[in-house]
């Protein structure tokens, strides 16, 4: 085990558990391995038949350094789990982390010292390691340059690459307990819109995230059709309702993207079907068929396609 750091943490990791009883010992590991300990660790069950509460409950036994706390939340959803765990979030800051993924030694020390450094910031990020069903490796970006265009386009505010000040959190409303699908990625739009203190950490990633086949974002688009529309349909809400109606083009163009995952999946029907949605009336419409057709025949950087095509 790594030596502990006498540096203080103002930082509580919120863990929401749903059988994961082959993958949770890594991640409470990892925990356990930090050169600065949180303050606080409050694992959440959702309902787990796997025996994973099991197993978070013998790893609470032992000694850690932090305190550690269980709670359940009966309601299903990874949003219910968090948002009961941000109840017990003392905290100034909360990470909320997932039960498939692994922090490095570094990795709360390096927030707690960016925090530390830079009190008046509310959203601390940094890029982190996926490593994929097959085993790839790649990384995935946090910016904070133009911070909002990036999470739309690249989910920079996704769960695994964000501190983030608990009264922030608690400010927008926590977690929408609505949505079963990209729920990070809605949460961290009214975020940005709430908050544009941001600090980027530099350096390498220190979070390897798992891609998991039975994860909430799962490997198949069509598997849940309908939910990812439901979000997007829930962010155009936010945007007219806080007055951000430029940002709606971007959303159109996601809505696109997806139609064009959807079409790579054999799933013409869906992908017809949404592309009909976004297309009918759009005084863009043009644009929005070019973002398809790059996706569905690159399949990568459309994001910065939809930056030129659209020019801003």
């Amino acid at each position: 085990m790594s030596k502990v750091n006498s540096m203080s943490s103002q930082i509580t990791i919120v863990i929401p558990v749903y059988n994961r009883a082959h993958t949770i010992e890594r991640t409470l590991r990892s925990i356990d391995a930090q050169s600065v300990r949180p303050e606080r660790v409050v694992v959440v069950d959702n309902g787990s038949t796997d025996g994973s509460i099991e197993i978070v409950r013998e790893w609470s036994r032992r000694e850690h350094g932090f305190e550690c706390v269980i709670a359940e939340e009966p309601r299903r959803g990874a949003c219910a789990a968090r948002n009961r765990g941000l109840e017990s979030v003392e905290t100034e800051f909360v990470m909320f982390f997932d039960s498939d993924d692994e922090m490095t030694p570094s990795h709360v020390a390096d927030f707690s010292s960016a925090i530390s450094r830079h009190p008046d910031i509310d959203i601390f990020g940094r890029t982190v390691s996926v490593v994929d069903i097959a085993g790839r490796r790649q990384k995935a970006y946090f910016t904070s340059r133009s911070p909002v265009f990036n999470h739309l386009f690249r989910g920079c505010m996704s769960t695994q690459r964000v501190v983030v000040r608990t009264s922030l959190v608690r400010r927008v409303g926590g977690w929408n307990e609505d949505l079963f699908v990209w729920n990070d990625f809605e949460l961290g739009a009214r975020l940005l819109l709430a908050s544009d203190r941001i600090f980027q950490l530099s350096g390498s990633p220190s979070v390897i995230v798992h891609q998991q086949a039975d994860s909430i974002t799962g490997v198949s688009f069509s598997s849940k059709a309908g939910q990812w529309e439901k979000t997007l349909d829930c962010m155009e809400k936010l945007f007219r309702n806080t007055g951000r109606v430029d940002l709606l083009k971007w959303l159109d163009c996601r809505r696109m993207i997806l139609a064009a995952e959807y079409s790579g999946e054999g799933r013409s029907e869906l992908s017809e079907k949404l592309r009909a949605q976004v297309l009918d009336g759009n005084t863009a419409a043009r644009r929005l068929k070019l973002i398809y057709w790059h996706n569905r025949l690159f399949h990568r950087l459309t994001w910065l396609f939809a930056r030129v095509l659209f020019a801003v």
